[in-house]
């Protein structure tokens, strides 16, 4: 281990060479930060033009502020090992290419599927969701509405996979990982596709995020192009996004530094199997959760309705799968699907966390920490959008999906001991 007290003393003072102002600006050197930023001015700018909502500012000022949260903490993170953005830029040449290549390529992938997310925003909400807006007296509001949540979703989901979240968190793992900070750092990480566990670290990291990006995404787009329209706020998606962030880059202090003569890929075949499993019983459980009648009936108010057109012919049967009407009829259940959603990454984050086995409760401390903090965003919407309160059973049923995907991952697991033995 390399992670002893004189090392941790030189860490703390190369710590000391990366200022408080240079961690700062480099959060706010950012193009997401700057996206998010531009996304809320373009909400305020639909309030003089006869804009008669606040949730709208509301939603894209709270997910500017998450976003810049996030790159304020991995800023802050690296300061304690010694490196700043410009440090890492300079850097970024001497780092394996085929490492610095596939992380390039999650980058492409992140902005593919943010640009998809965001497309789907402006249509569902300019000519899907109630007919579409053109009929409208004063369409400039709805436009630039639409246009300041679709540029924010976007952004939040390409931050997920963006080059450069990935390549904080490649040093901060680096960090972890080795106990070096410095100069030291920069040549590690260098050498980070010769380093096992280094290279397990960051292999988890990616597939988290690859997996997070690619679900939220499609649920989105699955939502907003039915006509119920998206199924998460702004701030919402950026509590989704940097969740995954968070999970992806936590591991213990500590490792194996031991290098091998052979450069390891970031992705394995079983961790790109794992990756794939998840994603498709994610969605698959989402798709039931936001259009199948029992998970819908326990987010729904229904009314009674006492009066009767008897000329209409009423079905004898229950509908098995509708659409969810957009409103505030829905908010119950698009926050069940939030809280859902956001312990399922919980959970597909801890699946690659114990994919070596399970020796301590430690191994997944973040990921229950992240479900807590799920559970009191959740909670907070609510009071914040009272038609979006959810009482206990239906937090009962939000955690059942994730004990759903628990079960997955077990099956998968047993499938391939027996085939090992």
């Amino acid at each position: 281990m390399t992670n002893s007290a004189k090392q941790a003393q030189d860490n703390t003072q190369s710590a000391g060479s990366v200022s408080v102002l240079a961690a700062v600006g480099g959060a706010f050197c950012n193009k997401y930060v700057v996206i998010s930023l531009i996304s809320a001015a373009l909400a305020a700018a639909a309030l003089p033009l006869g804009s008669d909502s606040l949730f709208c500012i509301t939603e894209v000022s709270a997910a500017a502020l998450i976003c810049l949260a996030m790159w304020l903490i991995q800023s802050f993170a690296l300061r304690k090992y010694g490196i700043s953005r410009k440090m890492m830029l300079d850097n970024q040449k001497s780092v394996d290419p085929r490492l610095s290549g596939s992380l390039g390529d999650l980058n492409s992938l992140g902005s593919s599927l943010g640009a998809l997310a965001g497309i789907s925003v402006v249509l569902s909400r300019l000519f899907i969701a109630d007919g579409g807006v053109f009929d409208s007296d004063n369409i400039a509001v709805p436009l630039l509405e639409t246009l300041a949540c679709a540029l924010c979703t976007g952004s939040m989901i390409s931050v997920t996979t963006s080059r450069p979240s990935l390549r904080y968190s490649l040093y901060i793992i680096a960090g972890r990982t080795t106990g070096a900070g410095g100069s030291e750092l920069l040549k590690k990480t260098c050498r980070a596709s010769n380093s096992p566990e280094l290279m397990r670290r960051l292999g988890k990291m990616s597939c988290v995020r690859v997996a997070a990006a690619v679900v939220i995404s499609m649920t989105i787009v699955m939502s907003a192009l039915s006509g119920a329209g998206p199924v998460f706020c702004c701030a919402q998606t950026a509590f989704l996004c940097m969740l995954a962030v968070g999970l992806s880059g936590s591991c213990p202090n500590g490792g194996e530094d031991k290098l091998s003569d052979e450069k390891i890929p970031l992705f394995s075949k079983k961790s790109k199997n794992l990756c794939a499993l998840n994603i498709f019983a994610y969605i698959l459980i989402v798709f039931f959760f936001i259009f199948s009648f029992p998970f819908r009936s326990v987010y729904t108010d229904y009314t009674p309705k006492l009066e009767y057109d008897y000329d209409e012919v009423v079905s004898e049967s229950v509908e098995i799968f509708s659409i969810p009407q957009s409103g505030d009829e829905s908010m119950m259940l698009f926050n069940g699907v939030f809280l859902a959603c956001a312990l399922m990454i919980a959970v597909i984050s801890g699946v690659f966390a114990l994919v070596r086995g399970f020796s301590s409760v430690s191994q997944i401390s973040s990921e229950l920490l992240g479900s807590v903090a799920s559970a009191a965003a959740a909670a907070g919407f609510g009071l914040i959008v009272k038609s979006a309160a959810l009482d206990s059973v239906q937090y009962l049923v939000a955690a059942s999906t994730a004990c759903l995907l628990i079960l997955v991952n077990l099956i998968a697991y047993l499938v391939g001991q027996r085939r090992k033995g």
